[in-house]
């Protein structure tokens, strides 16, 4: 009898995966999903393949999220909303990327931080999770839920593309069922400085609770299980 419940149990509890970002891999050709800021004299735009001449293509060799071929000093960000799911068990979160900064005096992080492309040198790229009522330019430390990349003096330069992924769990478990963003940046007045990204995903792992009436379907029948044993042995 035990080991039936147990197995019944079983069939209705388990895992289920959910991709939390909306068009994480530009093949819509936009920035459909997607909350862009472009200030200054860069140019910001879904770069089709074979890519940008300098960063060349994606790993999957399709489109990706470009910014650069600056004219002057400039500020690039890219965010999106998305909701922690309940019941969470794990959050992988994953992208590819590329850059390279063409500025002689390499990587600069102004003190105290900012994202700013005037009045303080400053040539950066970010990647974070934010709280849900986080600015977009915020570098406020209490607004940080995670940083996954934030380039600084000595930074690998040009960065080939490569891949990040990582489980975010613990860093996002408190705020399940709350919004939070993801947010790409970049800040830049040494010198031209071009970014891409792709394949943005937040793939989430949750435990698969049943529904009220499902568990009161499964409660009749143990009963009925339970009842039907009795009869036998009586």
């Amino acid at each position: 009898m035990k080991n039936f419940v147990c197995l019944f149990v079983c069939l209705f509890v388990g895992t289920a995966n959910a991709s939390l970002i909306t068009n994480g891999d530009f093949e819509t050709g936009d920035f459909t999903g997607w909350n862009t800021s472009q200030a200054g004299g860069s140019s910001l735009f879904v770069a089709a393949n074979p890519g940008d001449p300098n960063l060349g293509s994606s790993p999957t060799n399709d489109s990706y999220a470009f910014a650069g071929n600056q004219r002057g000093p400039s500020q690039n960000i890219f965010w999106q909303s998305f909701v922690v799911p309940t019941a969470l068990t794990a959050l992988t979160f994953s992208f590819d990327y590329a850059y390279e900064n063409f500025a002689s005096a390499g990587f600069l992080n102004p003190n105290p931080d900012t994202l700013s492309h005037t009045g303080v040198s400053n040539q950066q790229f970010r990647v974070e999770i934010l709280n849900a009522t986080a600015l977009f330019d915020t570098v406020n430390p209490t607004d940080i839920i995670f940083s996954a990349i934030q380039t600084a003096p000595g930074s690998l330069d040009p960065q080939p593309w490569t891949s990040f992924s990582q489980n975010i769990f613990s860093a996002v478990s408190p705020f399940q069922g709350q919004n939070l963003q993801v947010r790409f940046a970049q800040a830049d007045n040494q010198g031209s400085f071009d970014i891409g990204f792709d394949n943005v995903s937040l793939s989430a792992t949750t435990t698969a609770v049943p529904e009220p009436a499902t568990l009161a379907l499964l409660a009749l029948g143990v009963a009925g299980i339970g009842f039907s044993r009795k009869k036998k042995t009586a």
